[in-house]
């Protein structure tokens, strides 16, 4: 009887450990759906105290990624290896973890093993891609990402990165044609618009550098940067007016923005705005007594400009004095010539 008894109890108590266990990977699950990476952790951890599991192990690394605890998830995914070598998810999970910790080669090592196990995972050419153009190794970066489009040719993040690694080697045309199949892709994502303008404000091609930059700034319009890349498309362009208003709209979010009053400076002063021009020059003086452009204004040059249209009406009798004077100075001059004898 009392075995009966005592078998009840432990088929009773077993019961009630898996249940717990249970819960508290569902909870563990649940947590990361809610993106609350840390109850994530906790739940897990509790979990694997108790059972080794790979899923487990896999899961808790994902919530340590979303932490930004890159050593801990590359530990979790190695766990999860140990348990399951041919996990090319945790492979490649892994090598994520890797490459945002900065370790480039042991991201290229696992994304390369990723490969092996399946050659159609078209992430693990990204991976590959991106360590690449990390390097600056731009013509396998862009023979990785190649590859990663013919597997995968709606990947938006494949054709923005080959356009970032065109770029860079200088090849504009094919860089223009991966940016914007990248935006038609993805139409929300900012980065194709802000590279392409880039790219366009490299070529000398301003107009076309502002119109990306208004599609960046629809997309994010209160990101100072954007205004401010687009103040230079502005000026470079001599569009002075719309600069002005670009680089204002900087000064709305960052009033000490020295870069920006320097610009407006320059924007004025073509304008023809002197005091406006001289206003900003000396904020900038006022800023940084030593900032390395103020060679490219002369102050004492504006101010003249300045004093002559404020008093122009005195400038001109001023004129008008002189030139009486010199007439009159001639006069008498003539007047007093000593008459030669014969």
């Amino acid at each position: 009887m009392l075995k009966q008894v005592l078998t009840i109890l432990s088929i009773f108590f077993l019961g009630f450990f898996m249940k717990a266990q249970i819960n508290a990977f569902d909870k563990g699950f649940d947590a990361f759906q809610r993106g609350k990476y840390d109850n994530a952790v906790h739940f897990y951890t509790i979990y694997i105290e108790d059972v080794q599991s790979p899923n487990a192990f896999f899961n808790r690394g994902l919530a340590y990624y979303k932490l930004q605890d890159f050593q801990s998830a590359i530990q979790d995914f190695t766990k999860v290896l140990r348990l399951e070598p041919d996990d090319y998810e945790a492979l490649y999970n892994r090598g994520l973890a890797n490459f945002d910790a900065g370790k480039i080669d042991s991201a290229m090592s696992d994304y390369k093993m990723v490969l092996t196990h399946n050659s159609n995972y078209d992430k693990a050419l990204t991976g590959l891609g991106l360590c690449s153009l990390h390097e600056k190794d731009y013509e396998n970066s862009i023979n990785y990402f190649s590859e990663a489009i013919v597997l995968n040719s709606d990947s938006q993040v494949n054709y923005y990165n080959r356009g970032l690694a065109y770029h860079a080697i200088q090849n504009y045309e094919k860089a223009e044609l991966d940016y914007s199949h990248a935006e038609q892709l993805d139409p929300s994502k900012i980065d194709p618009f802000i590279s392409k303008a880039n790219m366009y404000h490299d070529m000398g091609e301003f107009g076309n550098s502002v119109m990306d930059y208004t599609e960046a700034i629809y997309l994010s319009p209160e990101t100072p940067a954007l205004y401010y890349n687009r103040g230079i498309s502005y000026y470079d362009n001599k569009d002075f007016e719309e600069a002005i208003q670009d680089f204002g709209e900087v000064l709305v979010y960052d009033s000490n923005q020295i870069h920006a009053k320097w610009y407006l400076a320059l924007s004025h002063k073509e304008l023809g705005n002197e005091k406006e021009a001289i206003s900003f020059y000396d904020q900038v003086v006022s800023l940084n007594p030593d900032y390395e452009y103020l060679w490219s204004i002369d102050k004492n040059r504006l101010q003249l400009k300045k004093f002559v249209e404020e008093n122009w009406m005195y400038t001109l009798m001023l004129i008008f004095l002189l030139l009486a004077s010199l007439f009159f100075v001639r006069k008498i001059v003539k007047n007093n010539r000593p008459t030669e004898i014969d």
